[in-house]
């Protein structure tokens, strides 16, 4: 078959472009691709003509794919797809009208309707690829989100489940982490606990690449539930995953989908974990950004 030829749309913000390198990643891997990209955070889009638009690309092979996420990237997305005659893929339910897309993937927990042009993915697809063998299960992680609308963030409800999880499991080394979103004083406070067996690392400390190296290494993770794709991340990683509890503000696509998540055996709830035992697998493996893949080729008449 020819080369695949793809334009990639980012708007820079890292969840939309994980979403973007996971499923390229996979395409790649699976037939040859010439990849192009844009990041409209970095170069405003110019709605121009077609040679506009292969100077704005660097690129002078019309795409067979278009690709964006993020809802700054519908209208560039669009405006290519007419000017080129590629198609057109958006990862999440888009804010236009999906029928103005060649092909939307997007999560369960966004109500998708039953097409063969739409993907219904477990969360939102991510660039991490899983690891089975060669874990240590000596070791662990603990990633805490924050403040955010779903869930009803708790400093001493977290400090407990922290502390809960590491005593029951002193042959374990945990190392926890945080985010933009956690109470800076938090922290430091589960440091102050003084715990043989817990380090912690401020997310600012953590390199690029950090969290997917630790997920693909260690035997466990547990995750503050309000963190959805550090979430995915975990599970698709291959990570026996635990989710640490917090009251939901509302229900929500968020709430609902971590109930799924527990539901589905994806995950274990901090009220149902046996924490002197290691976590349970996950019922089934997920890698929604392979599975991804294999739909668009299939859409693509390339298998």
């Amino acid at each position: 078959m020819a080369v695949l030829q793809l334009w990639i749309i980012t708007d820079g913000r890292l969840g939309h472009l994980n979403q973007l390198r996971g499923l390229v990643a996979r395409l790649q891997a699976k037939v040859e691709c010439n990849v192009a990209w844009l990041n409209i955070a970095e170069q405003s889009f110019a709605y121009t003509g077609r040679n506009g638009l292969k100077a704005q690309f660097a690129c002078e092979q019309l795409p067979h794919w278009i690709i964006g996420a993020g809802s700054r990237s519908h209208m560039p997305l669009l405006w290519t797809k007419c000017l080129t005659g590629g198609r057109a893929l958006v990862l999440m339910r888009p804010s236009l009208p999906l029928f103005l897309f060649d092909a939307v993937c997007m999560p369960h927990h966004d109500s998708p309707p039953v097409r063969p042009n739409v993907l219904a993915t477990q969360g939102v697809i991510n660039h991490i690829v899983p690891v089975g063998a060669g874990r240590d299960a000596g070791r662990g992680l603990i990633l805490l989100g924050g403040l955010n609308k779903h869930f009803s963030w708790d400093d001493d409800a977290v400090l407990r489940q922290v502390q809960a999880v590491a005593q029951a499991s002193v042959d374990v080394a945990w190392l926890v982490s945080d985010s933009p979103r956690t109470p800076a004083s938090l922290l430091n406070r589960i440091a102050a606990l003084g715990l043989p067996n817990v380090q912690t690392i401020a997310y600012q400390q953590a390199g690029a690449g950090w969290l997917q190296a630790n997920l693909t290494a260690v035997g466990q993770a547990w995750v503050s539930c309000d963190s959805v794709s550090m979430v995915y991340e975990s599970i698709s990683s291959g990570a026996r995953t635990g989710l640490l509890a917090l009251a939901p503000l509302r229900e929500s696509r968020v709430t609902k989908s971590m109930a799924n998540v527990l539901a589905e055996g994806l995950a274990t709830g901090f009220a149902a974990a046996n924490l002197s035992q290691p976590l349970p697998e996950a019922a089934y493996p997920l890698w929604e950004a392979d599975r991804a893949a294999d739909w668009l080729l299939k859409l693509n008449g390339s298998v």
